[in-house]
């Protein structure tokens, strides 16, 4: 799932808090039916939404 190019201008961009200060990271933003995902480092490459149902079951296994 790709959001179109400029929608990135309009969301809540946020990083983890594990992150620290480095920006060398991914970012996530909520949308209404996905969760939008990009590189912080490289903003010029664009971002990608993985729908919010695969999104909720990732971070739980991730917590696992």
């Amino acid at each position: 799932m790709t959001l179109a190019k400029g929608t990135d201008t309009v969301l809540a961009w946020r990083k983890s808090t594990f992150s620290g200060a480095n920006d060398d990271c991914v970012e996530t933003a909520p949308t209404a039916t996905a969760v939008a995902v990009r590189d912080s480092k490289d903003l010029a490459v664009g971002n990608f939404a993985v729908p919010n149902h695969s999104w909720a079951r990732l971070t739980e296994a991730l917590k696992r």
